[in-house]
């Protein structure tokens, strides 16, 4: 009974956080169209602001409904706030301290993030009730932004904060050129004009007449009246030219990159952590990063390989040109705080190359995990590496380099044709298996609820009536599956049950 309320609590926090962040959810959408009705009541409010003010009651009654959307608007915030993931790393040990370092880091990363300094500064008006804030209110029609998916996958605005930030230095001596030139340009027509010019009466009237110079908009609401005023007129034109080209260059070189070349989101690897790693590139290589893709949406998939960016490569996934074989290159990708790492042999006629490459990439990155300790990382559970085999008489080299799995891509697929042809049926079962679309098939730890004994008929009864998944074998720490065992055969605590998990036909919100 005491644990209840804890349950019932982590069930409400993690409704909450599918209708905020989920977009497959049905309640995702709900929400959404809920936000954009109330974002266009928000504008429609606005406007009828703008002009004079009708009846006392009606106006009284909009200001209510005005400020009752900007709390909920400020609910929502909070609640993004506090929901955000920390990207705590998985597979390391970590103290308290670093704990909530990565909560506060995360936090803050997203505030400081393009989309919610809008969401802030629409709502900044319910602190600060001032007309000079209006301006910020009309920031509410960007929220529209989320709600299509080019912003949840592809944000501009993302891109674009980390083309600054990369390039902070190179901004801060164009913006330093600016600002100097700005500022004598101001101080010179201020001293000039000041006292015989009729339109400049404060150091302020200066710089709008030198930003307006500089940019070469020309007003005209103040014009220098002086011979000395107009040199310094010339100065600031010229000026101006130059500056443009700067940062013309400047802009060409980082933003445009930024936008058109996906390569350039290896700066993201900063705070990767429990990704997955895909060692290599062939043909096969865009059905396994898609699939991954699928299987671990929350996580991030990166493909290290020594060639330029394949033109198939999936969107989600980021590509780093490198060599896997250098522990050097390794260290680029993260490697100490990824999951898995999945080696792919590569093309050629020799197969005994490609499976002596894909050994010297298996070696190479356990060799990596090897010197770990030496940085102060400590891994809770090592890498797990699968790579793929091209001759069966190189298994052995390639577990003894340290792959945990191998995988003969040309037998399975074999076999697959051959079973196909003598019981039809057979192909469309294992693809519904095993893709992420289908059934799925897993492999699990013991439900932490049975004690350390159970018989196989027991385990798969619970099972059944917990979730509805059919098990239908077992995996000993040995990882030599035993499928369909006898009923009385004795499940252990380290052992791992293989099941088949219900397909669902209801939304995933389960209300």
């Amino acid at each position: 009974m005491p644990a209840r309320p804890t349950k019932h609590k982590r069930n409400w926090v993690r409704r909450v956080d599918r209708m905020l962040n989920d977009s497959s959810s049905f309640s995702k959408r709900r929400f959404d169209f809920l936000v954009s009705v109330l974002v266009v009541v928000s504008s429609v409010l606005l406007l009828y602001g703008a002009f004079p003010k009708g009846n006392p009651a009606i106006s009284g009654g909009m200001r209510t409904i005005d400020t009752l959307i900007l709390v909920f608007f400020l609910l929502e915030y909070v609640a993004r706030l506090a929901l955000i993931k920390t990207g705590l790393p998985k597979v390391v040990k970590v103290s308290a301290w670093v704990r909530w370092r990565y909560r506060l880091q995360s936090r803050l990363a997203w505030a400081l993030s393009p989309l919610p300094i809008i969401d802030f500064l629409s709502i900044l008006p319910l602190f600060v009730p001032s007309d000079d804030l209006s301006l910020f209110r009309v920031l509410r029609l960007l929220r529209l932004l989320r709600l299509y998916r080019i912003f949840l996958y592809h944000d501009p605005l993302e891109k674009l904060g980390k083309a600054f930030r990369a390039n902070s230095l190179l901004y801060g001596v164009a913006s330093f050129m600016v600002g100097t030139t700005i500022f004598f340009g101001a101080v010179s027509f201020y001293v000039v004009e000041g006292r015989g010019n009729a339109n400049v009466q404060s150091p302020f009237d200066a710089i709008w007449w030198t930003v307006v110079t500089l940019t070469t908009v020309g007003y005209g609401d103040t014009v220098p009246s002086t011979m000395v005023g107009r040199i310094v007129a010339m100065a600031l034109m010229l000026s101006g030219v130059v500056l443009f080209a700067i940062f013309t260059g400047v802009m060409s070189q980082t933003l445009v990159g930024y936008l058109l070349d996906v390569r350039k989101e290896r700066i993201r690897m900063s705070s990767t952590v429990n990704h997955v790693v895909i060692c290599g590139w062939s043909r096969r290589g865009p059905m396994i990063a898609e699939e991954l893709r699928h299987l671990l949406p929350d996580e991030e998939i990166i493909v290290i390989a020594d060639c330029e960016e394949p033109l198939e490569l999936p969107e989600g996934v980021t590509f780093l040109r490198g060599d896997a074989c250098k522990e050097s290159e390794l260290g680029k990708i993260r490697l100490g705080m990824a999951r898995s790492v999945v080696v792919l042999a590569p093309g050629g006629d020799s197969l005994s190359i490609s499976d002596g490459y894909t050994a010297l990439v298996v070696y190479t990155v356990r060799s990596f995990e090897r010197k770990l300790l030496s940085q102060k990382i400590e891994r809770t559970v090592p890498i797990h590496i699968c790579a793929e085999l091209m001759d069966p008489e190189n298994y052995e080299h390639l577990k003894v380099a340290g792959a945990d799995e191998v995988v003969h891509t040309a037998l399975i697929g074999s076999n697959l044709l051959a079973h196909s042809s003598v019981k039809p049926g057979m192909a469309p079962v294992v693809t519904e298996l095993l893709s992420w679309w289908g059934q799925g098939l897993d492999v699990e730890p013991l439900p932490k609820e049975l004690p350390e004994s159970h018989t196989f008929k027991e385990v798969a009864e619970f099972l059944h009536a917990r979730s509805g998944c059919l098990v239908v074998g077992i995996v000993p720490p040995n990882n030599q599956p035993i499928l369909n065992p006898p009923d009385d055969r004795i499940v252990r605590a380290d052992d791992r049950v293989v099941l088949i998990r219900k397909h669902e036909v209801v939304d995933q919100d389960g209300y």
